[in-house]
């Protein structure tokens, strides 16, 4: 999964210029991590949880309106509401009509649910990266530190020697 394509919230990205012009939107790894570990440590759980809800919603308000639309269709072409006066391969495309929505309503229910898992494990990947990254930053930081404190101890022994002699 792309990095693009993990619907997170705005707040965690920056917007870079290059020298050309052309602008580039970048995750800052403090604010992932810190956000990642929101509330109990669940913020990418609820993420996908409410993105998954409003997909859900989306694919149960399609199904609903394909069924109230059959159901129209099958009362403007005159047939009663008990399908007892009805020939049977009316009744029949109906139900196999009404079936098929169905199935493929639950189809693209299972797909977004593996859609969800999918993203929620990319997130995690992600977060889990920004860590790596601000831990080598870190350690260089502190190899930085601790060479400019060894060159301090230096500068001062050597002030001290020469005072001395």
């Amino acid at each position: 999964m792309k990095t693009s394509e993990l619907e997170l919230p705005q707040y965690l990205y920056t917007e870079e210029i290059s020298p050309c012009g052309t602008q580039t939107r970048l995750i800052v790894p403090d604010k992932l991590v810190s956000w990642a570990e929101e509330g109990h440590g669940d913020a990418i759980a609820r993420l996908c949880h409410s993105v998954y809800e409003k997909k859900l919603a989306i694919i149960n308000a399609w199904e609903s309106d394909r069924i109230a639309q059959l159901e129209a269709e099958w009362k403007v072409a005159g047939n009663d509401e008990d399908m007892s006066s009805c020939k049977y391969e009316n009744v029949r495309h109906y139900h196999t009509t009404r079936e098929n929505v169905a199935r493929e309503a639950e189809l693209k229910r299972v797909s977004i649910k593996k859609r969800m898992t999918e993203h929620q494990t990319a997130i995690e990947e992600l977060v889990k990266e920004a860590r790596e990254f601000i831990s080598a930053y870190a350690a260089q930081q502190d190899e930085g530190d601790m060479l400019t404190y060894l060159l301090g101890i230096v500068v001062i022994v050597a002030a001290g020697y020469a005072l001395l002699n």
